[in-house]
């Protein structure tokens, strides 16, 4: 039974440390995303109300 454990260790050490590495870089990757979207939405709200000229239908 002690055995599966033991056996190829260091390829587990390895493996783990990969899924570690992977998973902070992931976090890091979405936290960026979800910080451009709200800057995005933020600067095209602010748009919009600086410049509502574009929602008005032409004068004839």
């Amino acid at each position: 039974m002690n055995n599966w454990f033991l056996n190829n260790v260091w390829i587990k050490i390895v493996s783990l440390i990969l899924a570690i590495i992977t998973w902070f870089y992931v976090n890091e990757e979405l936290i960026k995303e979800k910080q451009m979207t709200k800057q995005l939405y933020k600067s095209s709200v602010i748009s919009q109300i600086r410049n509502p000229s574009y929602d008005k239908k032409p004068v004839k």
